[in-house]
């Protein structure tokens, strides 16, 4: 199976071990290879990348580019699904390297909003 790009989908047997305990755990199993593709696309299955554009345009929300019309604002985001912690602020961030904090989170995310919260990667996917 390969996405819009051409590219194999990761499913939840190619994720680490501690995502896939994670992603079992939170989402329910009809969303796991979903989850577990997000999570590839998004961090290349790392637990510890960070994309942190606040430190570099002065904070949070700063508006750095426009792609296909969408406005990409400044951003610290974590790990696995690359959580935006910006939309956290009184959380401490780096917690969102901990597999469970960060597959919780973006549960949670998911729950309210489903794959939009990862609008690039879910629409590579067929998911929006």
């Amino acid at each position: 199976m390969t996405d819009s790009a051409g590219s194999i989908i990761a499913r939840l047997q190619d994720a680490p071990c501690e995502l896939q305990c994670a992603i079992r755990q939170f989402f329910p199993e009809n969303e796991w290879d979903n989850a577990s593709a997000i999570a590839n696309l998004e961090s290349g299955f790392n637990a510890f990348a960070l994309n942190d554009t606040a430190s570099q345009y002065g904070g949070c929300g700063a508006v750095i580019a426009e792609r296909n019309g969408v406005k990409i604002t400044s951003e610290r985001s974590v790990g696995y699904f690359q959580i935006n912690s910006c939309n956290f602020p009184n959380w401490e961030w780096q917690r969102l390297y901990n597999a469970w904090h960060n597959t919780g989170t973006a549960h949670m995310l998911w729950a309210n909003q489903g794959w939009s919260a990862w609008y690039f990667s879910a629409h590579r996917l067929g998911l929006l």
